[in-house]
């Protein structure tokens, strides 16, 4: 599970990725060791589990670019350009995986929702209403989506999630 951009950086992120294996033995074993031997990990994978395997790549791959560029539009609309955003936004995402390593999920989690900052949460939606509409859908579901992570964080409670749930619901 790993991205590869170009050869070059394929081969610089090779180590340490997780190699998906849809085997039996003997073979099963051969590429174990072949992925032992790439310093990376290994996974075995049932028939059929490759199909949700790839999607939660996208997920995190794929998906992440689409909100790294979700990002630099709403830095566009106050006159940052493109790449400004891009490199201020770095370090963020640094940080964000090196929490996700180091303390692991739900730890990891932080902001609005991990707070149950509802006021945060509402002036979002009335910024993103006024500025940037196309966005709010988008921002909308991923706070739903957060907010059961927030909760196994134990930071809110189940009232301050339903509180941040209707927020995020409301179509006003």
């Amino acid at each position: 599970m790993q991205t590869f951009a170009s050869i070059t950086h394929a081969i610089e992120n090779i180590p340490g990725s997780t190699f998906a294996l849809e085997a039996e033995e003997p073979l099963l074993s051969t590429l174990r060791e072949m992925a032992v031997a790439l310093d990376g990990r290994w996974i075995a994978l049932r028939p059929g589990d490759k199909v949700l395997y790839h999607a939660a790549a996208v997920f995190a791959c794929n998906y992440l670019v689409t909100l790294v560029k979700m990002a630099t539009d709403l830095w566009q609309a106050f006159g940052a350009s493109a790449p400004q955003a891009v490199e201020a936004l770095l370090p963020l995402l640094r940080g964000t995986t090196n929490n996700l390593e180091n303390v692991g999920l739900p730890n990891c989690l932080t902001g609005p929702i991990a707070r149950g900052d509802s006021g945060t949460i509402e002036k979002h939606i009335a910024a993103l209403k006024a500025r940037a509409p196309q966005l709010l859908p988008a921002y909308r579901e991923l706070g739903q989506q957060t907010i059961p992570i927030a909760l196994a964080k134990g930071r809110i409670d189940q009232a301050q999630a339903g509180h941040l749930a209707a927020i995020l619901d409301r179509t006003d």
